[in-house]
C-alpha cells in the first residue's frame, strides 16, 4: 500500500465507515476458522450500527457476508485481513502481520493498524524464480516462510499449458523448406525469438499474480533469479517496492536458510535504518534534549492541524477513545469505543498524514516513557 493509497482511504469520511481487523491463516484446517471470525465481526458491526440507529446495515454488510461462503477466497490469505466498508464499496486488504481483532463503526476509517504495518513494516517479501519453479516468501529478521499465491505460475511449462504459443507466433513449417526449418512469422525467423516470447509470457504471468497479491502492501520485495529472467521480472512487475538490489543467482541451488540470509541482508537497511534514526531522535527528546516536539495529546492535535508535525510516533497497541472539538481544539477522553467517538490516535495520524507528515511506531521501551504518542516537529 502506497502513501497515496493510505491517504485516499483515510480521506473517505461520512457516517458510517466500518473497519474490521482480524487474524487469518494460510494453511488448512486453520483457514476454516477465518470465515467464522469474519461472521462474528460482522455481527459486532451490525450491533454498533443498530446502536447508532442505522437501518441499512443489511445492505452495507451484504458484500462482506457473501465472502464468508467463498471458500477459495480464504485459501490465499496472509497473517491478517482488513475489511473497510462504506455505502457501495468494500475494501479487502491482506495484511502481512497479525493484528488485534477490532471492529469500529465511525465517521472515518480506523487506519492505525495499516499505518503500523505499511508505514513501519518489519517484514519483507522474496520472489525466487527459475524456469522450473517459482516460490514466494514472507519474512523478517527471524521468520521466513513460503506463501501460496493465487494464480502464481509454478513453472514455465505451466505457462506453456495456458497459452497456445504456436498460434500466437504464427508457427508453421516452411513451404520452401523442410519441417526441420520452421518459421515464426510473428516473432522472427529463429527459435531464440520463440524462446524469448515464452520467457516474456512467463514473467508477465508471475508479475500479474505478485502485483495482485501485494496490491495493499508497501514492504520491500527482493528478487532472486538468474539474470535473464530477473531482467524480465523487473520489467514486468508494477509493485512499487521492489528492492533495487537483487540476487542474481539460481535460487534452486540455495536452501531456504540461505535464501533468508541473503535476502535479509538486502531488506534490513531498507526496513531499519531510517526508522532507527527517528527513534533515536525521539529518545533524545524524551531525555530532555532541545528538540522541537511533544508527547501531550491535545498539543499534538493542535500541532497536526497547523502542519507542524514532521514525524508522529504511536504506541502500536494503544487506543485512546474520545472526541476532538475542531472549533475549540480540545480533546475529551472516554473509556471505550462508541459510535459518537473515535480513536484519537487514529485521528491524530490522519491529520499528520494529510499535512505531509510521517507516522511510525514507538518501540515498547519508548512507549513506557512517553505514553501513546510523541510528535517530532518541523519547527
Amino acid at each position: 500500500m502506497s502513501r497515496s493509497d493510505l491517504a485516499e482511504i483515510a480521506g473517505s469520511t461520512g457516517f458510517p465507515r466500518i473497519s474490521i481487523y482480524m487474524r487469518t491463516h494460510r494453511t488448512f484446517p486453520e483457514t476454516e476458522q477465518d470465515p467464522i471470525r469474519l461472521s462474528n465481526a460482522l455481527k459486532e458491526a451490525e450491533k454498533q450500527l443498530a446502536e447508532a440507529d442505522v437501518r441499512s446495515a443489511g445492505a452495507l454488510l451484504a458484500a462482506a457476508r457473501q465472502k464468508t461462503e467463498e471458500h477459495k477466497f480464504w485459501r490465499y490469505q496472509d497473517h491478517g485481513l482488513a475489511v473497510l466498508i462504506e455505502d457501495g464499496q468494500t475494501h479487502w486488504l491482506k495484511l502481512p502481520k497479525d493484528v488485534p481483532e477490532l471492529t469500529v463503526v465511525a465517521s472515518r476509517y480506523h487506519v492505525r493498524p495499516l499505518i503500523d504495518i505499511f508505514s513501519d513494516a518489519g517484514s519483507y517479501h522474496v520472489l525466487a524464480a527459475t524456469r522450473g519453479n517459482v516460490r514466494f516468501f514472507t519474512g523478517g529478521e527471524r521468520d521466513f516462510e513460503e506463501v501460496e499465491i493465487e494464480d502464481l505460475p509454478a513453472s514455465l511449462d505451466e505457462i506453456k499449458g495456458r497459452t497456445d504459443f504456436e498460434d500466437q507466433a504464427g508457427y508453421h513449417a516452411s513451404s520452401r523448406g523442410s519441417a526441420d526449418n520452421p518459421k515464426y512469422h510473428a516473432l522472427g525467423e529463429s527459435a531464440e525469438d520463440y524462446e524469448e516470447t515464452e520467457l516474456e509470457q512467463f514473467a508477465k504471468g508471475i508479475a500479474k499474480a505478485i502485483d495482485g497479491h501485494l496490491s495493499a502492501s508497501a514492504v520491500p520485495l527482493v528478487l532472486i533469479a538468474q539474470p535473464r529472467l530477473l531482467g524480465r521480472l523487473k520489467q514486468e512487475l508494477r509493485y512499487g517496492s521492489v528492492a533495487e538490489e537483487n540476487v542474481q543467482r539460481d535460487p534452486a541451488s540455495m536452501k531456504d536458510d540461505e535464501l533468508h540470509e541473503t535476502s535479509w541482508a538486502i531488506a534490513k537497511p531498507l526496513l531499519r535504518d531510517p526508522r532507527d534514526a527517528l527513534r533515536e531522535r525521539c529518545s533524545a527528546l524524551l531525555g530532555g534534549a532541545d528538540i522541537p516536539g511533544s508527547k501531550d495529546l491535545q498539543e499534538l492535535m493542535r500541532s497536526a492541524d497547523e502542519g507542524r508535525i514532521e514525524t508522529l510516533l504511536l504506541a502500536p497497541k494503544d487506543n485512546v477513545w474520545g472526541r476532538y472539538d475542531e472549533d475549540r481544539r480540545e480533546v475529551t477522553r472516554m473509556d471505550e469505543n462508541a459510535p459518537d467517538n473515535e480513536d484519537l490516535l487514529n485521528l491524530l495520524a490522519l491529520k499528520t498524514l494529510s499535512q505531509g507528515g510521517d507516522v511510525i511506531s514507538l518501540s515498547d521501551e519508548l512507549a513506557e516513557k512517553s505514553g501513546p504518542a510523541v510528535g517530532l516537529y518541523r519547527y
